[in-house]
């Protein structure tokens, strides 16, 4: 059965008649109802009985008129019912609007008098108004109860379920409906107050037994962090530069270990990582118009070829020149010379030689034609010399015997690039609008000619390049590249416009893996694509004159790159920045502050927190020490030269020491950790009693000066961080964004932030031990 609202009927004793019939009525339709059977005289005052059957009830029916209105009686239970907040809903027997009080005047009231005054109708309307939001009203019914209760001290606050149905009850309370007593909002609050209380309480215990938990959980995994940390340094001595730096930098975040050796032997196998990948120098090697630059094969250094026959080697870490390269051609035999196989191809008109650098002579039987020779090339077993003529055709000549082992090839287009494919019998040919690939090993034991796959490009192909690996080529046709599999001659990169307006591209040089492309033009820029896609991964700029010559180092880790004003620069693929040139103003300015400023028979160097002397007793070590309390350790403070230290400089941020000695040595420093990262020589043929260095003041290159007046520029990357930041910038570039899986590297478009910034080693709660920041 639906729920009915609970009814109390109030009159005067005068219309007991009216109220029978609206208890009965309503009885039958299965309202409870509560009323006073004894009636109620006109003086007396509303019993505790009364007041408890308006309390309990869900709704107040007048039984209206003059009767009613009259008796003090009913005006009582009428403002009681208005003080508990009931709802009222009057039976009006008789018009008594005029004199209807104030407190009711605005309420509808149902009708049982005059036009539409019958009694059953006004029945039905007075039941459906009765339920009205009946679920509500009820609750206001309870609530009121239990708040009378808890304010005589009956009865306890609302918790839990009670005091959230409550606090639901007030916020969904119909428009029509009574609004809650001030001694039920009372009730409400005195149970919010309770649960307040109660929650601060087990906060306060949960508190105290998770302090206690974290206590001894903090030692229990504070050595279980330092038994990892000890794992990890040890599995790091097996591992390659690369992978025991990122093998270490999680290390970063375990700092709740406090043991001094597992610290130190992770900052001394961390440190060896360092030493072993070493800071890479961005070199700015010396202008010269050249025949050829490149790397010479199996050492990886630099080599050019001057215009005057000459030829010059660099170190390829430091950018500094090396003794005389090896010896090429008379310039008045071979006037142009190639550099292939690490021999050089001497070409002069029709002629064609091979030259061995190693016994300065020529090597095999020359080759002699009718025609110009425009380009050759050796195979990899240098026992053939394919020559590229003026007349467009392939000659192919044995430097065995001097015999042409099959007949020309006519290709029929202007050859402008040729090249072997390395490791393999096959050479690759741009003539004209294509590329052929031409399979030579049956040309080398018959007349026949191998299979020739042709790679077609939408104008006239000028410059190619082979992958070290063999398996990729690409060639360039004005501002359009293309590059395919040597293996299936699947097109990689479909060849299109790689940058917009009339550039035109001059170089190509593909990566050993050939997987990326370095890219010379005339816009003075060289650039670095990925293969598969063309996307640009880095600019290489500083130069102003078209970029003719592009290179990838043996190790893919280098570019290096000749512009048509003879400019060259070597590129860290890693970066991509570019080291300036260092003004003869500048080493000047920097030897003469440092003269003016030092003397050479230092034997002691101070900075913020740090001091640095030479050994009374062993003029050839440095010792480094801290000046404040809670420094971090050193994992080396003893700085070994072979020879007798005579000059001591700290960078201006004091992050980098230079040292150097009497053996021409020069030593770069981090004074953090006392790691050495760089190692300079000045001439060792000579005595050198004294050898000076200081920092530029950008502190990227170092000015080394003797006393044989022997004056060098380093390049350097300054340190940034501590040494686990400094580790974490030594790791490769992918796609222009280092790749760290120690932390998390979001790309960015321009800039892409640095990972490495993530990674730090910050001294925690308790600590003893930590890096400082740089």
């Amino acid at each position: 059965m639906a729920e009915r609202s609970r009814i109390f009927i109030s009159y005067s004793h005068k219309d007991r008649e009216r109220a029978d019939f609206l208890c009965d009525a309503l009885r039958e339709r299965g309202h409870p109802v509560l009323i006073d059977r004894e009636g109620i005289f006109e003086a007396e005052h509303i019993s505790a009985r009364i007041r408890e059957m308006i309390q309990g009830s869900d709704v107040v029916v007048p039984v209206l008129g003059p009767n009613w209105i009259e008796s003090p009686a009913c005006r009582m239970e009428m403002h009681l019912a208005l003080e508990l907040n009931k709802r009222l809903l009057p039976a009006a027997f008789e018009d008594v609007g005029p004199i209807l009080p104030d407190e009711i005047r605005e309420i509808n009231y149902v009708r049982f008098y005059g036009r539409g005054g019958d009694r059953e109708n006004a029945l039905n309307r007075l039941d459906r108004a009765l339920d009205r939001d009946i679920a509500w009203v009820r609750d206001h019914t309870r609530y009121g109860e239990l708040a009378s209760r808890w304010a005589s001290g009956a009865g306890l606050e609302p918790r839990g379920r009670e005091l959230k149905d409550m606090q639901r009850w007030i916020e969904r309370r119909p428009r029509d409906a009574p609004e809650p007593t001030e001694e039920q909002r009372a009730y409400l609050r005195a149970g919010q107050r309770h649960r307040k209380i109660t929650r601060w309480v087990s906060s306060f215990t949960i508190g105290a037994l998770s302090m206690a938990a974290m206590i001894i959980g903090f030692f229990w995994l504070s050595n279980r962090q330092c038994e990892s940390m000890r794992d990890w340094a040890s599995e790091a001595e097996t591992l390659e530069p690369v992978a025991a730096i990122r093998l270490m930098l999680p290390a970063a975040a375990m700092s709740l270990c406090r043991a001094d050796d597992a610290w130190l032997q992770v900052l001394g196998e961390l440190g060896r990582a360092v030493q072993g990948q070493r800071l890479r120098a961005m070199i700015t090697l010396p202008d010269t118009h050249a025949q050829f630059i490149d790397f010479l094969p199996g050492s990886g250094q630099v080599i050019t070829g001057g215009l005057d026959g000459h030829a010059m080697l660099y170190d390829p870490a430091t950018g500094a020149a090396m003794a005389d390269g090896p010896a090429m051609p008379d310039r008045d035999v071979a006037p142009r010379v190639l550099l292939d196989q690490g021999l050089f191809l001497a070409l002069h008109d029709t002629r064609a030689t091979v030259w061995n650098p190693e016994t300065r002579s020529v090597l095999g039987m020359p080759y002699r034609g009718a025609a110009r020779v425009l380009a050759a090339t050796l195979s990899p077993d240098r026992d053939t010399l394919v020559v590229a003529t003026a007349a467009n055709q392939l000659r192919f000549h044995s430097l065995i015997s001097g015999r042409a082992l099959r007949e020309p090839l006519d290709l029929g287009d202007d050859i402008t690039a040729l090249s072997f494919v390395p490791d393999s019998a096959r050479v690759v040919v741009a003539a004209g609008p294509t590329l052929r690939v031409i399979d030579l090993v049956p040309a080398l034991d018959g007349r026949s000619a191998g299979l020739e796959h042709v790679l077609p490009m939408p104008g006239p192909v000028t410059t190619l390049s082979v992958s070290a690996d063999g398996s990729t080529v690409a060639a360039a046709s004005g501002n359009q590249v293309g590059a395919w599999d040597l293996t299936t001659f699947d097109e990689l990169l479909t060849p299109s416009e790689l940058y917009l307006g009339g550039v035109n591209i001059l170089g190509l040089g593909l990566s050993p893996d050939g997987l990326r492309m370095v890219v010379g033009a005339d816009d003075n820029r060289a650039r670095v694509h990925d293969v598969p896609t063309g996307k640009i991964l880095l600019n290489l700029l500083g130069h102003r004159d078209p970029v003719q010559t592009v290179r990838f180092s043996p190790r893919g880790d280098l570019v290096l790159t000749h512009d048509a004003a003879g400019v060259m620069r070597l590129f860290d693929v890693s970066t991509g920045l570019l080291v300036p040139t260092i003004p003869n103003q500048m080493v000047e300015a920097v030897i003469s502050a440092t003269e003016a400023g030092a003397n050479a028979s230092r034997k002691e160097l101070e900075g913020t927190g740090i001091r640095i002397s030479v050994l009374p007793n062993q003029e050839n070590v440095l010792a480094l020490r801290h000046e404040g309390d809670g420094a971090p350790p050193f994992y080396n403070n003893r700085l070994l030269h072979e020879g007798f230290v005579t000059s001591m400089a700290l960078s201006s941020d004091e992050r980098l020491l230079v040292t150097g000695a009497d053996d021409g040595q020069v030593r770069v420093w981090d004074t953090q950790t006392g790691l050495q990262l760089y190692q300079f020589s000045h001439s060792r043929d000579a005595l050198v009693p004294f050898v000076g260095a200081d920092f530029t003041p950008e502190g990227d290159h170092i000015v080394s000066w003797d006393s044989n007046e022997v004056r060098q520029v380093w390049a350097i990357e300054p340190l940034q961080g501590d040494l686990f930041q400094t580790a974490c910038r030594l790791l490769p570039f992918q796609d222009g964004v280092r790749s760290v899986e120690a932390v998390d590297a979001v790309a960015a478009a321009d800039p892409p932030p640095d990972p490495c910034d993530n990674v730090r080693l910050l001294p925690q709660w308790g600590a003893i031990l930590g890096l400082g920041g740089g």
